[in-house]
Order: structure tokens, then C-alpha cells, then sequence
């Protein structure tokens, strides 16, 4: 047995250890002959997706993984001192446990052990030369690679996950395993080809303008518009630029959604506002247009990161729908409180005009953008299967993941 200790702090419940998750669940799919312990230090957040969690329960088995909760120190040593890691997965620099570090780095530790430092996916240039870099640590028995996710050959790819990829190539099998614990209008609206489905899951700002074009693409669409609501921090904002307005489109809440259920759903609807390490590239996996809302970071550097995404997805777009996608995705990142730093104005300057100084002066843009990105949803959508299948074929990040841990020595 391959023994395989992945470690996961959570930040971001979609995020972190959604992306951790389905690694761990497309890597016991691959192969049964794997040992793997998942450690978190946030149960309640993998219980949000994984039902059979039980965040109180510090030791416990779920689809085939063992699950440790990070904080509790006695049941993790008396765990890894018995039983000590091979290959460690370290994701999104998480960091590890005090507990951990004693044990690994202890003069009576046997080892040797390999840590795969699983980093953020990122599509910037960079990532194509840190992919399988080495890396030191304090000891000869421990050994550091980094791991690059990524939209090219040259990293790791994406996980493509037995669910996820049937999702994406199946409609109707998405469709039904969206409906899944749906409310029974949820439900009828989802399965009915009279509605336009839109998936909102953002980090918060002002949606004035997104309601506005929404609204006024609902008065000429030739269905019904249905705006479902992700649960987050995202669904008071939007539901604050709809009160008082007489507008045209329906929306709703969803309830908690497991994982499958989550893919299954963005690969069911025609336009997707997608935030988060997890949902972005099963976004772009997925074939359906979206949007993709960058974490914000100091100096606007989330539009570096953008940029280098948009960059991958060019050649898939006619030129001119390619430029109002990037100028739209650059209004809809960009912080209009903060100065932007050197690197994101650089980005900026590769735009065809330059941006709006406010954000109130970018809002009648934004909203005029928005209305042509829907409306042309669905010339659009053959760019984003083509890229979709471009990503897919670069390979699976945990079969990557698992032909490297068993072609290198400990």
C-alpha cells in the first residue's frame, strides 16, 4: 500500500478543501491499493460538502479515506507516531501542524519521507518552471518537491475526477444529478429548457450593474431567466441591488450542496459567475461560459493572475468577442478603492482603452458589457468547450501526482 498524508488548512470553503477533497477522492479512484489520511483543521467546513462528516469526531473513515482533525494533537501523534507518512501532500502552503513537524523532524524519526508542496493553481508563466522544482528542509530524511496545477503540459493539470468528467460530457446526467435535494421548484426550473440558468457565486461587491443587465437581457431573451444563488458571502449583496427594483428575471437561494452535486450543477447551467481555487477550474472544465472573480490581493495583483488565465483562454475566441470578455473581466476584478500596483497596471495597459477611474463611472460599462456577454452566451460557448477539452487533455493532476510518488525514491 502507497501511503499518501494529505494536509489542509481551510481558508475558503469551496476552495481549499474542496480542491483537496476531490484530489483525494480522484486519487482513491485511480487506485485501491493507496492508504490515504486527509488532516484538517476544519471539519465543519468539509462537512458543508461532504455530508458524512462528523466535524466533532476527531478520527473517522469516509469514501475510503481516514479523516484527522488537525487540531486535536494526542489522536494525530499517537496516529503518525504508530503509523509515520511516506509522501505528504502539502496544499496551497497550508503550512503544517506543530505535532506534525516534531514527528517528521525528530532525531528517532525513521523515515524518509517526500513532501509534495501542492501549490495554488495559477495559469502565469512562472508555474511551467517551479512545476517539479526541489525544494530543502531541515533533514536529509525529508525530501520537498513542488507540485504546479496548471492549464498546460508542462504543470501538473487539473483533476479530472470520474463525476466531474461525466458531468461535463453528459448533460442529461448532469441535469439529474444537479436536481438532487433541490427544492421542488428549484427543480422544475432546472429541468426546463424554457429557462436561461445563471450561477452566481462571487466574492461580495456591488451588483447593481449585474441586476441591471440581467434585468434588461430578461426583457428581450427568449426564455425565462432563473438567477440561482450560491450559498456565500456573495448572496446579500445581490439581493441587495434587487430590492426595489421591478425586475424581469426570477431568483433563488440554493441550499447546501455536496460536491457532486456542485459540479453537476455548473455544468447544468448557461452562464456561470464562478469565484474560488475549486469552482474556477471546474469553470474551466466545464464548457459553459463564466466569469471568473479572483481572489482580491495588495495592489490588485489578482489581475496579474487574471490576465495570465485570459491569455490561455485567446485563441479559443474570435478576436473581437475575446476583448469585450477580458475588458469585462477586468471591471468585474478590479478594486476601484485601491491604487492598482505596478504588475496590474501593466496588465491594465494591454487592454484596448483604459479603465474607467471609479467604479460608478465603470458601472454603465459593466452593465452594457454584461448584457452583450449573455446575450452572445451562445456563440461564445463553442470557445469555452474547445478550451475546456484543450485543459482536459494536458492530463489529471492526481494520476500526475501518483505516477510521480511512485516513480521516485523515498
Amino acid at each position: 500500500m502507497l501511503d499518501i498524508t494529505v494536509l489542509c488548512s481551510v481558508v475558503d470553503n469551496y476552495g481549499d478543501i474542496g480542491f483537496v477533497y476531490r484530489l483525494c477522492r480522484r486519487l482513491s479512484e485511480i487506485s485501491t491499493e493507496l492508504q490515504i489520511r486527509l488532516v484538517v483543521d476544519n471539519l465543519d467546513s468539509f462537512a458543508f460538502m461532504n455530508p458524512e462528516i462528523n466535524s466533532s469526531q476527531a478520527e473517522q473513515f469516509s469514501s475510503g479515506l481516514k479523516i484527522l482533525d488537525w487540531n486535536n494533537r494526542q489522536v494525530c501523534t499517537k496516529e503518525f507516531l504508530e503509523n509515520p507518512p511516506q509522501f505528504i501532500l502539502q496544499c496551497f502552503q497550508c503550512g503544517r501542524p506543530e505535532w506534525f513537524d516534531e514527528i517528521i523532524f525528530s532525531e528517532n524519526f525513521q523515515g524518509p519521507s517526500h513532501i509534495l508542496d501542492v501549490e495554488y493553481l495559477t495559469a502565469e508563466e512562472w508555474a511551467d518552471s517551479f512545476h517539479l522544482m526541489k525544494s530543502a528542509t531541515r533533514s536529509a530524511k525529508v525530501k520537498k518537491t513542488i507540485f504546479m496545477p496548471g492549464f498546460t503540459k508542462k504543470t501538473g493539470g487539473l483533476v479530472l475526477d470520474e463525476n466531474f468528467v461525466r458531468c461535463a460530457g453528459d448533460a442529461e446526467y448532469a441535469l439529474e444529478r444537479a436536481a438532487g435535494k433541490l427544492d421542488e421548484d428549484q427543480k422544475k426550473i432546472l429541468l426546463n429548457d424554457d429557462y436561461f440558468k445563471i450561477l452566481v457565486f462571487s466574492y461580495p461587491r456591488s451588483f447593481d450593474f449585474l441586476v441591471e443587465a440581467i434585468d434588461s437581457f430578461a426583457g428581450f431573451c427568449d426564455k425565462k431567466v432563473h438567477v440561482f444563488l450560491a450559498r456565500g458571502i456573495s448572496v446579500q449583496p445581490f439581493e441587495d441591488a434587487c430590492s426595489g427594483r421591478n425586475i424581469e428575471f426570477e431568483y433563488s437561494k440554493l441550499p447546501p450542496l455536496e460536491q457532486e452535486q456542485w459540479d453537476a450543477f455548473i455544468c447544468s447551467m448557461d452562464f456561470n459567475f464562478i469565484r474560488g481555487e475549486d469552482s474556477f477550474s471546474r469553470a474551466s472544465l466545464s464548457g459553459i461560459p463564466f466569469v471568473w472573480h479572483a481572489y482580491v490581493q495588495d495592489d490588485e495583483f489578482q489581475l496579474v493572475k487574471l490576465n495570465a488565465f485570459l491569455d490561455r483562454m485567446k485563441d479559443f475566441f474570435s478576436p473581437e468577442l475575446f476583448e469585450e470578455y477580458k475588458r469585462f473581466c477586468f471591471l468585474y476584478n478590479r478594486n476601484f478603492h485601491v491604487e492598482p500596483g505596478d504588475e496590474a497596471c501593466q496588465q491594465i495597459a494591454t487592454l484596448d482603452s483604459p479603465l474607467p477611474a471609479t467604479e460608478s463611472e465603470a458601472g454603465e460599462e459593466m452593465r452594457d458589457l454584461a448584457i452583450k456577454l449573455l446575450s452572445s452566451s451562445g456563440l461564445s460557448r463553442q470557445a469555452f468547450r474547445d478550451s475546456a477539452c484543450h485543459f482536459m487533455n494536458n492530463g489529471d493532476l492526481a494520476q500526475n501526482l501518483l505516477d510521480f510518488m511512485k516513480s521516485t525514491d523515498l
